[in-house]
């Protein structure tokens, strides 16, 4: 009985490598080539597998896209955990929380010249799920700056403001930080003004 469960979840392992061999392919050369450069014969052969292979477990390019953002996605949720559960001051796991989403992208496309036809496509074929994935990560920071409140190591929102308030600015100021020039193609500078936004925050939640 155990050799038969050691099989199965060998096969399903199996199963589920080809599908991300496909992903993480197709994410290396859509930020190398571009979307529109890029082929499904491109990935087939960057993640090794046949052709077939590809529209087995994706039905076109724009599906393989999409669940780049999918693992994506996952990977913002678990480099949060590990910034929620790590030591530290509430600045330094804010930064880290902010550094999860916002280092991330930095990491993974800041050097792609084919950045603005990947931000067209991103919005082209899910726009809607992007809107979700912001919504889910601000709240998850709304939850956090809450469960400093509960700990008193801050005491709340500046009067006026509201916790979604700070939050939504938080993010837009962490969005915009990549544009300013003393930032772009410096992943230190980017860690720095994310430690500035984060100190800035926590400072005004403690008065």
């Amino acid at each position: 009985m155990k050799k038969v469960r050691k099989r199965k979840a060998e096969a399903k392992a199996g199963r589920s490598a080809k599908p991300n061999a496909i992903v993480l392919a197709a994410l290396e050369l859509f930020t190398r080539y571009g979307y529109r450069k890029t082929s499904i014969d491109d990935i087939a052969e960057a993640a090794q597998v046949a052709k077939r292979t590809v529209y087995l477990h994706f039905e076109n390019k724009a599906a393989v896209f999409l669940a780049i953002l999918e693992y994506l996605g996952d990977q913002v949720r678990q480099r949060c955990v590990a910034a929620e559960r790590m030591g530290g001051t509430a600045v330094d796991r804010l930064a880290g929380l902010l550094d999860a989403y916002f280092g991330m992208g930095f990491e993974l496309f800041s050097k792609s010249e084919h950045m603005p036809e990947l931000e067209e496509t991103f919005s082209r074929l899910a726009r809607a799920r992007i809107g979700y994935l912001n919504t889910e990560y601000e709240a998850r920071l709304a939850t956090f700056l809450r469960s400093l409140e509960k700990t008193v190591e801050i005491q709340g929102p500046p009067r006026g403001l509201t916790v979604e308030q700070i939050v939504h600015i938080l993010v837009r100021a962490a969005e915009g930080a990549k544009h300013d020039p003393d930032v772009q193609g410096n992943r230190k500078a980017l860690e720095r003004r994310l430690r500035e936004l984060a100190i800035l925050v926590i400072s005004a939640m403690k008065k």
